[in-house]
């Protein structure tokens, strides 16, 4: 059906961002602002769920909503298309929006028409993401949301907020070019910018660009070094937005776009099975060196930060399984992980704003202090971990059995994965709430009820995306999908078996163990001294870290360049030359295609 209700979820946040600017800067003091903040986020609130539960009712009744906006004025047009995946992604994203919103009221004191301001412009722009019916209209609202989330993370305006930020602006801007030449790629090819485009170029460049820029959208290994230094640099609820949503938009766009090239049930063609085992590849190797480095750290969000390249891993596997079981694994995790890695991230903004501090050798003994922040903390980090019964445990258990008929081995490696992840985990809660609390804790208070409301929110839905999980896979995961695979149906799961209980009981067992063993090594702890440089977890900070790589590529080209700079004669003439032989080179590559 034709509709302006996709029209309006887009444009509305953008319209009140600019409201926001133009009328409420410089008229008003800190109190009268945060009122009016407060009124903003209320009427987005109450307009956005109706226009979400306005498509979603049309959406669960079989019809799909689009409508084509200005087409006069660009070449395509603002054309929106909604269907039970986009609607799913679009309600979650919205969720959360609102949960970091509400938290940010009392826990950001500055620059707040600016942040909110922000805030507003990512709403719309990742609602357009998820709407965009092309491939013109995905990168334009792709890009909004990097120059958005980038004033965001440089929000604090120090020295770490900067580096950090040009850091993620750099890799960020790397990705939307791999992304457009991919776009201008598949338009010479086909003469169109469609989403199936990219599926029926005749070359393979073209989908290897789009996925290595959704990689780096998504902070997959080795195209994450950006993401670690990000989420300690920006505030805590802006990390939770960063890697509660963010970041799934790398994995949405590969589903859009890159999905149907892949087996589904059918006999793939030789690019559809190097695209599986791309994305296969990268998601094993994020699952594994995020959670290895995410266990070196002593920086709880710079340990959140890894946690979030590991998890993503998961959804990419499953993507790149090419089976409808495995797409519904993968998308389920991308909900779960929106939900208890959000928490986890305002759960931890809440420590740093009571205690002042993100190091773990510096916190302790803070359950009595902070009860609401420690119990959601411990409900997102059983469900992170994939204990049952909470959320995390559901989509594992879905992307278990969409993996066992593959190879039972890369199951083992999910396993000791989410058993990492339990160490990992029990590392971060036993040193930051149980122990003897440090001196200069003693005083410590629980948030405000603001920052406890969206934590005790996101914590009950961990639960009951849990143990609803066979009506929330058959009712709307099952749905989402049904547009992108046929047929409909796709294996039954079964969620509370022996075999289910087993796999739990080994994940936890393994993740104590692991725990136990390390702590007793000297592996992991929060004493500065056990990190200095020849410890074990500081050799393996250093070897699978990307940073020296991507340093070393660094220095290399400034010696290149200042090679080329010495033996260059700086004459008109020889430029121009270049860029005629440039373009000529470029026509020929293009024609070749």
């Amino acid at each position: 059906m034709n509709s302006t209700l996709p029209l309006l979820t887009v444009i509305m946040p953008l319209f009140l961002s600019l409201t926001v600017v133009s009328f409420v800067r410089g008229r008003f003091n800190q109190a009268q602002k945060l009122r009016l903040i407060l009124v903003i986020i209320f009427i987005v609130a109450i307009a956005m769920a109706c226009l979400l539960g306005l498509m979603l009712f049309e959406i669960l009744k079989g019809n799909t909503i689009y409508g084509v906006f200005l087409p006069q004025v660009a070449l395509v047009g603002l054309r929106l298309y909604v269907d039970g995946l986009s609607i799913i992604i679009a309600i979650v994203s919205f969720l959360l929006w609102l949960a970091v919103s509400i938290y940010s009221i009392s826990c950001i004191k500055t620059d707040l028409i600016r942040y909110y301001s922000l805030l507003l412009i990512i709403l719309g722009s990742v609602q357009g993401v998820v709407f965009a019916k092309d491939l013109i209209n995905f990168y334009v609202f792709l890009e909004m949301t990097a120059v958005a989330t980038y004033f965001l993370i440089i929000h604090k305006r120090n020295i770490d907020a900067f580096q950090a930020g040009y850091k993620y602006i750099l890799m960020t801007l790397i990705g939307a070019f791999l992304i457009l030449l991919s776009i201008i790629l598949v338009y010479v090819d086909t003469g169109s910018y469609e989403a199936i485009m990219v599926t029926k170029y005749g070359g393979f460049i073209a989908p290897v660009l789009f996925l290595l820029g959704c990689f780096i959208k998504a902070g997959a290994v080795p195209l994450h070094i950006w993401l670690p230094d990000a989420h300690p640099a920006a505030p805590s609820p802006v990390s939770a937005f960063l890697s509660g949503m963010m970041i799934k938009i790398g994995a949405y766009g590969i589903i859009r776009f890159i999905l149907p090239m892949l087996n589904f049930d059918l006999p793939a063609t030789n690019l559809g099975e190097l695209l599986n085992v791309l994305i296969m590849s990268i998601g094993v190797a994020s699952m594994l060196i995020g959670v290895l480095l995410a266990l070196a750290q002593i920086d709880v969000k710079r340990l959140l930060a890894y946690h979030s390249i590991s998890q993503m891993g998961y959804i990419l596997l499953g993507i790149g399984l090419g089976t409808k079981l495995g797409l519904a694994g993968g998308l389920y995790h991308m909900v779960n992980h929106a939900m208890f890695k959000g928490l986890l991230f305002l759960c931890m903004g809440a420590v740093t704003y009571s205690t002042g501090t993100r190091k773990l050798d510096n916190l302790g003994g803070l359950w009595k202090k902070m009860p609401i922040t420690t119990s959601t903390c411990i409900i997102a980090a059983l469900a992170i971990s994939g204990i049952p019964p909470f959320n995390g445990f559901a989509s594992k258990t879905v992307l278990f059995e969409a993996v066992v008929n593959y190879s039972f081995v890369l199951k083992f490696v999910m396993m000791v994965t989410a058993a990492l992840t339990l160490t990992s985990f029990l590392k971060l809660i036993s040193y930051t709430f149980f122990g003897e609390p440090k001196r200069p804790l003693i005083t410590v208070k629980e948030v405000p009820l603001l920052m406890q409301l969206p934590m005790i929110v996101l914590a009950i839905l961990c639960v009951l995306l849990g143990i609803n999980a066979q009506f929330v896979l058959d009712r709307f995961i099952v749905f989402a999908i049904t547009g992108l695979v046929q047929p409909r149906s796709i294996p039954k799961i079964e969620f509370w078996t022996q075999d289910t209980a087993l796999d739990a009981f080994f994940i936890i067992t393994l993740g104590f163990v692991a725990y136990i063993a390390a702590s007793k090594l000297g592996l992991i702890g929060r004493e500065k001294k056990e990190f200095e440089m020849g410890s074990f977890m500081a050799k393996l900070s250093k070897y699978l870290s990307m940073d020296r790589i991507y340093c070393n590529i660094a220095i290399l080209i400034d010696k290149l360049c200042k090679k080329l700079d010495s033996v260059h004669p700086r004459d008109l003439n020889v430029h121009i030359s270049w860029v005629l032989l440039t373009l000529i080179t470029l026509f020929v590559i293009l024609f070749l295609q």
